[in-house]
C-alpha cells in the first residue's frame, strides 16, 4: 500500500493487529504499535494508536500468557491520555485471574468502578469464575447480587458458573435456590443448567430430586 502512495489509517492497523494477535504474532503487533506511537518505521505510519488498538494488543498479550507486558501496556495507554474502557479492563482482569493474581484482579476491578467504567456481564463472569474456582462461593453470590443491583442482567453462563460452584462445594440447597431464582430474574435455565443441578443432586445422593428435575426439564422447559 505504501509503495502505491497509500497510507495506513488507524482502522487498517487495528485490523492488521487483530490478525497478528490471533495468529500468535504478538511481537510484530507490538512493533506496529511502537511505530504508531513514534511515527516511524518501515510501514510509514502517520496515525496514532487509539483505545481499540491498545485493547486489541492487551487482549492478545494476555491470551498469549504475557500478562506483565499487558499490564505495562495498560499503564502506558493511561499515561498517553487514553482511558481504558470496559473491554480493556475485562481483558486484563481475565489475564490476571488466569494467573491466579486474584488480589491484583480485585484491585483493578475496584479501580474500574472508581474511574466510572461500568462492568458488563463479561467482567462479572470472569470474576465469578475465579471466585468459584477458589471455593469462595459466598463471595461469588455476593458479587452476583451486586451485578443485579447495578442493573446488569446476568446471562445463563453467569448463573452456570455459580451453580457449578455451589454443587462442587456441596451446597446443593443454595444451588437449587439460585436455579429457581433464574426465571424470576428473566433468565431461563438451559440444558447445561439442568445438567449441573441434576449432577449436584446425584453427588448429594438426592436421586429423587434429580429425577424430579429431569422430568421438569422435559415437561416444563421442553428441553432434552
Amino acid at each position: 500500500m505504501v509503495a502505491f502512495g497509500c497510507r495506513f489509517r488507524v482502522i487498517t492497523f487495528g485490523t492488521l493487529i487483530t490478525g497478528l494477535c490471533r495468529t500468535g504474532n504478538i511481537n510484530i503487533a507490538l512493533q506496529l504499535l511502537e511505530e504508531m506511537v513514534n511515527r516511524n518505521g518501515e510501514f510509514d505510519v502517520i496515525c496514532k494508536p487509539n483505545i481499540v488498538t491498545y485493547t486489541i494488543i492487551i487482549d492478545g498479550l494476555c491470551k498469549n500468557g504475557l500478562f506483565d507486558k499487558g499490564k505495562q501496556l495498560f499503564l502506558e495507554m493511561k499515561t498517553r491520555g487514553i482511558n481504558p474502557d470496559v473491554v480493556t479492563y475485562s481483558s486484563l482482569i481475565h489475564g490476571l485471574c488466569c494467573t491466579s493474581n486474584w488480589e491484583d484482579a480485585k484491585t483493578l476491578f475496584i479501580e474500574m468502578l472508581d474511574e466510572g467504567v461500568s462492568p458488563d456481564v463479561v467482567t462479572f463472569s470472569v470474576l465469578l469464575d475465579e471466585l468459584c474456582k477458589k471455593g469462595k462461593i459466598d463471595d461469588a453470590n455476593g458479587l452476583l447480587q451486586l451485578i443485579i443491583q447495578r442493573v446488569v442482567q446476568p446471562d445463563t453462563f453467569t448463573y452456570i458458573i455459580i451453580l457449578s460452584g455451589y454443587c462442587l462445594a456441596g451446597k446443593i440447597d443454595d444451588a437449587k435456590q439460585l436455579f429457581d431464582s433464574m426465571v424470576s430474574k428473566g433468565c431461563n435455565p438451559d440444558v447445561a443448567s439442568y445438567n449441573i443441578l441434576m449432577d449436584g443432586f446425584c453427588l448429594a445422593n438426592k436421586i429423587g430430586d434429580a429425577k424430579e428435575l429431569f422430568a421438569s426439564m422435559i415437561r416444563d422447559a421442553g428441553l432434552m
